[in-house]
């Protein structure tokens, strides 16, 4: 039975495995929403799906980490799978082993659940084990237990994150379609699902045919009505760096400047703690950088991914060659690499202006704010909305660090031949 369960094919998509930038997840905040959680996990009455909607930057895969901490540290077992999607890293970007991961975790958290998954593992892996989404439902999930009189004291939450990072659009529809039949085949079963509200995705779980079985909440309607989670975050954290605590001490007001221009989205004051704690020196300098009019019309995260990149790499000293060669390959590399890439990998690269591995490691260190080097040695950006800024050139408007898509592509062919 180990060996069988072993050899059901799985990505590491749990929440324990899952960087850092997913789990941060700051004490006291989202409160309303987590009794609004606790409640729909204890009502029997409430809809088995919850979805979990909201543009970026607004914390859901920190919601969905933080649920499945909670659910894992309890004594009932609640926690069923979880599977967090990632942009950018292989298995946990595609649907090929989403179903068979789940699989494999109930398998291991569920022990009355053990015996059919694995029976039904023992003849499925007969016909290969990465085998496609429709068959491996059918044959690890609906096949054991649409006709058991399986029942669970309690509610098993299976939560999947971040459905928008899936890279195969076309297939996610079918994804979600058979996730809302999981409730129906396994009584019992609760389902937390967050994504950015894409049209593909709000097309199946705000239709009329999910309504009876889909509670949905936009975090966009609670920007406003819970803004105070973020200015809690920003009060808490910024007199903790540095000489940051005796300047806002003196300068409440500018404190004040800085919660109003978050606006209520997590993912801005995480950065901005980030260009904070990257400057600690002259705390007024760094303040007024902040919060600066650079880029007037653009959104208060894209001004700030901007001021980050005029402070990292300033125009009057980068804009000319070769450091300007160097910092536009490092650029391409980040937005357009098709998987997360060491720096020495990315150094092997031939630009025409040839980027090194130390190169590598102190721009990314120049941009620590908004990049890290992960557990497996590789550059991450701390957000996707990062890349994003790079490759829209309405947003990023500095020719000097904005990637075109095209050009960029072509840049990246040319020094793979």
């Amino acid at each position: 039975e180990e060996r069988v369960l072993h050899a059901i094919p799985h990505a590491d998509a749990g929440y324990r495995c899952v960087d850092e930038l997913k789990s941060e997840f700051h004490p006291g905040t989202r409160q309303e929403l987590f009794e609004e959680l606790a409640q729909w996990l204890e009502d029997p009455d409430q809809r088995p799906v919850y979805f979990l909607s909201g543009g970026a930057g607004l914390g859901k895969s920190s919601i969905a980490h933080r649920l499945c901490t909670l659910l894992d540290t309890s004594t009932d077992g609640r926690l069923g799978a979880s599977f967090f999607f990632v942009r950018g890293s292989g298995d946990l970007e595609s649907t090929r082993l989403f179903f068979s991961s789940l699989a494999h975790q109930l398998a291991l958290s569920q022990p009355s659940l053990r015996p059919y998954i694995i029976s039904a593992a023992r003849e499925y892996l007969k016909r290969g084990s990465r085998q496609q989404m429709k068959h491996t439902f059918e044959e690890l999930f609906r096949g054991p237990f649409e006709r058991s009189v399986l029942t669970f004291p309690k509610p098993i939450v299976i939560v999947i994150d971040g459905i928008d990072e899936c890279k195969e659009r076309n297939l996610t529809v079918n994804l979600l379609e058979l996730v809302l039949e999981l409730p129906t085949i396994l009584p019992g079963i609760r389902l937390l699902l967050t994504s950015r509200p894409e049209p593909h995705i709000q097309s199946v779980l705000t239709s009329a045919s999910a309504h009876p079985s889909v509670s949905h909440r936009s975090l966009n309607d609670t920007v406003d009505k819970w803004e105070g989670d973020v200015r809690l975050y920003l009060e808490q954290t910024v007199p903790k760096i540095g000489l940051y605590g005796d300047f806002v001490r003196d300068n409440p007001d500018e404190l004040e400047r800085l919660i109003k221009r978050a606006a209520g989205v997590f993912n801005f004051a995480r950065v901005a703690i980030g260009f904070l704690d990257a400057y600690q020196d002259h705390p007024e300098e760094q303040f007024a950088l902040l919060l600066s009019s650079r880029g007037t019309g653009l959104s208060a995260l894209d001004a700030l991914y901007l001021q980050i990149l005029l402070s990292a790499f300033p125009p009057e000293g980068w804009s000319i060659p070769p450091r300007a060669g160097r910092l536009r390959s490092f650029l391409v590399l980040i937005a357009l690499s098709y998987r997360r890439l060491a720096p020495a990998v990315m150094a092997f690269f031939k630009f025409e202006t040839q980027v090194s591995t130390a190169d590598i490691i102190w721009m990314t260190d120049r941009l620590r704010s908004v990049l890290l080097i992960n557990s497996q040695g590789q550059i991450v950006p701390l957000h996707a909305t990062f890349t994003e800024f790079l490759l829209d050139p309405q947003r990023c408007v500095h020719p000097l660090y904005h990637v075109d898509r095209a050009a960029g592509n072509a840049l990246l062919a040319s020094a793979c031949m």
